[in-house]
């Protein structure tokens, strides 16, 4: 008949206990001694090491197969609080710090090896002095503080744990020591595997989080991106002052409009636009006063054109319409509106009416205009035929 020996289930029990820590600290991202799994790693470690010592009882000296397999037990123990003080958020101090629990050890030491040669119904009784309190600890600091999935089966393994080392001080557990050797080991991989377990599903929930954060600040960064191209799109097509078209954006304009017009026959027109007298009106009120016309002008070019129009401002007092699908005799009619409504803005500066009148410019397309460049200087000869003829009137080319 086979008979399970003590030894084989320590060396057994010691091998698969340091394994699964050292395992264990691979895997875990903190090994700084400050997060529960890196310290029960370690309490496996630890524990592996006591069983193995254990095991090999007889070809060590005394103090090492008697002394160090305990105090290494001790560290497990210890090992098991200091895990679980890592789950508080503002731990004190003393429970993470390493020297008081090396000087514990070293009390643990002494402790043993005074009594080395004491039976071993004193060294079960003084382990189970040392373990239980620090186990008993442990639970109600997990039952306090750890997350809520696995707390549970964390409290139910360290409280066997804690019943087996009494039930073994004090009834005396010769003859089933093997047994009882290998349910403790597999409340020690237990341990392990719950805590994993534990620190796998808040890996996930971070990961979750963050992955979630990310998505988030991605949308605000798509969202500022168009808002920025929105503006620079704005500040390379917009007149600054008016808050219309600029010159730039007219030009890329009517050179599409051309293109549109010679394709399907249509006609286009542009209107030419110059504030009369606009030198007087900054130096008799002032260039503040000066950019309030500018602006009613553009408002005023603005809401005289259809939707398919273009108004902008070429640059200081000049102006332009673009008008597609518009022949000569309805240019002329929207340049006659134009200025005649001019006389209606209501320009001020300090209570007294600043008179606005305009001269406009027609162009209208030919064939020969193959770009802007054409149909923009037939305007504008218009235009200064307007100022010639004495301002306040329209002309065409």
């Amino acid at each position: 008949m086979n008979t399970l020996h003590a030894e084989t289930c320590d060396l057994t029990l010691g091998i698969a206990c340091l394994a699964i820590g050292i395992a264990f600290i691979g895997l875990h991202a903190v090994r700084d001694g400050r997060s529960a799994g890196s310290n029960w790693s370690l309490a496996a470690i630890c524990q592996g090491l006591a069983w193995i010592l254990a095991g090999l009882d007889g070809a060590m000296p005394a103090a090492l197969s008697l002394v160090l397999p305990n105090v290494l037990a001790s560290a497990n123990a210890a090992l098991l609080l200091r895990g679980a003080a890592s789950y508080m958020q503002a731990p004190p101090a003393r429970l993470l710090r390493p020297q008081a629990w090396l000087a514990f050890l070293m009390l643990a030491a002494l402790l043993y090896a005074r009594t080395s040669h004491a039976g071993e119904s004193v060294h079960v009784a003084l382990g189970a002095m040392i373990r239980i309190p620090l186990l008993m600890a442990a639970i109600v600091l997990i039952a306090r503080h750890a997350p809520h999935n696995g707390r549970a089966i964390l409290c139910i393994l360290l409280g066997i744990d804690a019943a087996w080392t009494l039930f073994g001080a004090v009834a005396g557990l010769g003859s089933f020591a093997p047994v009882v050797e290998l349910l403790r080991g597999a409340l020690t991989i237990l341990v392990i595997a719950a805590q994993f377990r534990i620190e796998s599903d808040n890996a996930r929930a971070s990961l979750q989080a963050v992955a979630e954060a990310l998505e988030v600040e991605s949308q605000q960064l798509e969202k500022t991106i168009d808002d920025r191209n929105r503006e620079l799109h704005e500040i390379a097509t917009t007149d600054y002052l008016t808050g219309i078209a600029n010159r730039r954006q007219f030009l890329a304009r009517t050179e599409m409009e051309l293109e549109r017009s010679r394709r399907y026959g249509h006609k286009l027109s542009l209107l030419m636009i110059d504030i009369d007298h606009f030198k007087s009106i900054n130096d008799n009120f002032g260039h503040p006063t000066g950019d309030r016309a500018i602006i009613a002008i553009g408002r005023h070019c603005a809401t005289a054109c259809r939707r398919s129009d273009l108004a902008a401002r070429l640059g200081g007092e000049e102006f332009a319409i673009l008008l597609p699908s518009t022949g000569m005799n309805e240019a002329q009619i929207v340049a006659e509106r134009l200025r005649a409504g001019t006389e209606a803005l209501q320009v001020q500066h300090e209570g007294q009416a600043v008179p606005l009148k305009l001269s406009i410019g027609i162009a209208c397309m030919e064939a020969e205009d193959t770009g802007p460049d054409t149909l923009l200087a037939r305007a504008d000869q218009a235009l200064y035929a307007a100022k010639n003829a004495g301002r306040d009137c329209v002309r065409y080319a």
